[in-house]
């Protein structure tokens, strides 16, 4: 992939791939790279492909008319058409957008949409033999010393903190770390994460978001995620 820092960056005569996920919606993505990770403290794989949007427009996020075709969050990947690789087919993946800054005036031929899928390509230990996966996809999880389940399908606020609809919520997006689920900051109703950090959901007090208190205020400030992340 070239790089994008540049005034002239175009995606005209770059390698075009195409990706198709459920319901018939296909992505069409420019001067694409496939990526993968290290393994995770876990021995997890994630790779991911990205490349820029040829065939949409708007942010990606929830609410937005102009989004097209495909929304930031998880979703099924069916297969993939990219010249020189095998398909990649029926996975659970993730979806994010990122948008670069344009020169102005914009001398770009794209509308400068970087978007990346994700998936948990495979798990290995410490020999690097493959391990069976248990836990990306489980939608419970059961505290070893307090016996308190979690519903990892809800977003969560930490002990005392109010609730705001257009602030940030902690939500588990398929991530774990030593057999606990990690919690990512979202914010308002976004269905992916900010990048903000993770946090252990096995670390603090966490309250349902549903639970909490209403603030009407905004709040918290991206200061307070990123240091809550931190701690």
């Amino acid at each position: 992939m070239q790089s994008w820092n540049t005034p002239d960056h175009h995606i005209a005569g770059t390698e075009y791939g195409t990706l198709h996920f459920s319901d018939n919606v296909k992505v069409v993505i420019a001067d694409w790279e496939i990526a993968e990770d290290a393994p995770d403290s876990d021995g997890r794989v994630y790779a991911s492909v990205r490349g820029w949007l040829a065939n949409g427009g708007g942010t990606g996020r929830h609410g937005d008319p102009y989004t097209r075709p495909i929304q930031a969050g998880r979703a099924r990947l069916v297969t993939t058409e990219l010249r020189g690789r095998r398909p990649i087919e029926g996975r659970d993946v993730h979806v994010r957008f990122h948008s670069p800054s344009r020169p102005h005036p914009n001398t770009w031929d794209h509308q400068g949409l970087l978007v990346t899928i994700e998936w948990m390509d495979r798990r290995i230990d410490s020999e690097g033999r493959p391990v069976s996966e248990t836990e990306i996809g489980r939608t419970s999880w059961t505290h070893p010393t307090t016996g308190r389940v979690f519903d990892l399908t809800i977003a969560y606020l930490p002990e005392g903190e109010h609730y705001n609809p257009l602030g940030f919520t902690w939500r588990h997006y398929d991530h774990w770390s030593e057999g606990v689920p990690l919690l990512e900051a979202f914010y308002g109703d976004h269905a992916a994460p900010s990048g903000l950090g993770a946090r252990s959901l096995a670390v603090g007090e966490w309250v349902p978001a549903s639970h909490a208190s209403t603030r009407p205020v905004p709040g918290p400030t991206l200061g307070d995620v990123v240091a809550s992340a931190r701690s």
